[in-house]
């Protein structure tokens, strides 16, 4: 972006974004913003903290840069509006250009994403292989026929690993798998409604 030499920060200092991922930011750079609407013009001068990582989005505007121009964002109506000397300046977002970085950032992050989002295939693209007593996992059919005699003789071989029905898993060290709510003690717990959910979320 050309935005010249970086300050420096100290190097404690790590960003995490939403995907998780740890990101150690290269300094910071200072540059003068202006944002405008006509004759309603305000510049500051923001401090960008710049760093290396994979984004639909060349810069960020965060809560300082808010403050700084008094600014208050509607997400539902896209726009941000401010004060100027001359009036209330309202600044309109692109809804192909969000919808556009919101889609690089998705295909930038699909790795990281819960996989419990991506939709699994059809059951009629898989095919049911026995594996002993009865028991039968699904294998897709784009695995190469000549390796699914080995597969399945591997699965056999291993058969007893694999918790068939929760009676299978006795007696698990909490040490490995603990399930706990992080509730405040002496406070009663609320009922909520029951929330429904459409028929294509459903």
């Amino acid at each position: 972006m050309g935005v010249g030499p970086c300050k420096p920060l100290p190097p404690s200092i790590t960003i995490s974004s939403f995907s998780s991922d740890v990101y150690r930011p290269a300094g910071y750079a200072t540059l003068r913003v202006a944002l405008e609407e006509g004759p309603r013009k305000l510049e500051r001068e923001i401090d960008f903290i710049i760093m290396d990582a994979p984004s639909g989005y060349n810069a960020i505007l965060g809560r300082p840069a808010m403050v700084a121009f008094r600014m208050v964002a509607s997400t539902y109506h896209l726009c941000v509006k401010f004060p100027t000397p001359f009036g209330v300046a309202t600044i309109r977002g692109d809804k192909a250009g969000t919808s556009k970085c919101f889609e690089i950032n998705a295909r930038l992050h699909i790795d990281h994403m819960d996989p419990r989002d991506h939709a699994l295939p059809p059951v009629e693209q898989n095919d049911h292989v026995t594996v002993a007593d009865g028991k039968t996992v699904l294998i897709s059919k784009e695995f190469p026929d000549n390796e699914k005699p080995a597969l399945a003789a591997l699965l056999f071989e291993y058969f007893d690993v694999f918790a068939w029905e929760p009676s299978d898993m006795p007696g698990i060290d909490r040490a490995v798998a603990e399930h706990r709510l992080s509730l405040k003690p002496g406070i009663a717990p609320v009922r909520q409604k029951k929330r429904n959910f459409g028929g294509e979320k459903q």
